[in-house]
């Protein structure tokens, strides 16, 4: 019995139960978000493919979805529509000794869930006593980090949420560690607003630039303090 073929008329070669399978294709002619895969048990199953298989997935609709199609080469577990080997269906992949897992529960605990990219793009849930939420690129430089901002568990997931100077140990953290770190409001207001405390901390130089005006209001005191010279520019200046 081949892997590819017609339906059959006669229901005398079903296949019932989940199988293994190998990727071997991945670019679906009809944008479906299919693959093909072939069966190592079955004779030919070195070279011979199936028809397009669809991918169970947690949720679908027209245009969203979950959408992580399987690499070329990866295992994956199949069923078959009515035992028919022409409706194959991939209920999801597998890991093995060849394709690990990327998060080994080296301590036994299970405290970390979530996804892992090819590149190493990171969504990680946090479970351990430092609870978390942490998306991070495959850098581990930039990252958003939402909760316990401190380290702890056992394993390749386990990391400290970068927190600035002045900051307290739980929050939300937007960090980068290299380049620049830009928040754009373009066709609308930006506002920053605080029940207690805004904090502004730079090692170098402060640069605040309106295209029109600059007001700052203090309900009851105002203090600027420079430790050398400092320069008022304006063709008029009222004080008082």
């Amino acid at each position: 019995m081949r892997a590819g073929g017609p339906a059959r008329d006669s229901h005398g070669n079903l296949y019932f139960g989940l199988h293994y399978a190998v990727v071997t294709q991945n670019k679906d002619p009809d944008n479906l978000g299919r693959i093909k895969v072939r069966l190592p048990w079955l004779d030919g199953g070195d070279k011979d493919q199936t028809h397009w298989a669809q991918l169970l997935t947690p949720m679908e609709g027209k245009k969203f979805g979950w959408y992580t199609l399987p690499d070329i080469e990866d295992v994956v577990v199949i069923a078959f529509i009515a035992g028919e080997m022409h409706q194959p269906v991939v209920l999801g992949g597998v890991w093995s000794k060849t394709d690990n897992s990327p998060e080994p529960n080296e301590d036994g605990k299970n405290n970390f869930r979530g996804y892992r990219s090819r590149s190493g793009h990171r969504l990680i849930l946090d479970d351990s006593d430092k609870t978390k939420v942490v998306l991070a690129d495959k850098t581990g430089k930039n990252m958003v980090g939402i909760g316990n901002f401190a380290k702890a568990g056992a394993g390749p997931n386990t990391c400290a949420v970068y927190k600035p100077p002045m900051s307290g140990d739980t929050g939300v953290s937007i960090s980068t560690m290299e380049g620049t770190l830009e928040i754009t409001c373009k066709d609308g207001t930006l506002k920053v607003d605080a029940q207690q405390n805004i904090k502004i901390n730079a090692k170098t130089t402060v640069d605040v630039k309106a295209g029109k005006d600059i007001k700052m209001d203090g309900s009851s005191a105002a203090k600027v303090t420079a430790g050398s010279p400092s320069n008022w520019d304006a063709s008029q200046i009222k004080i008082g």
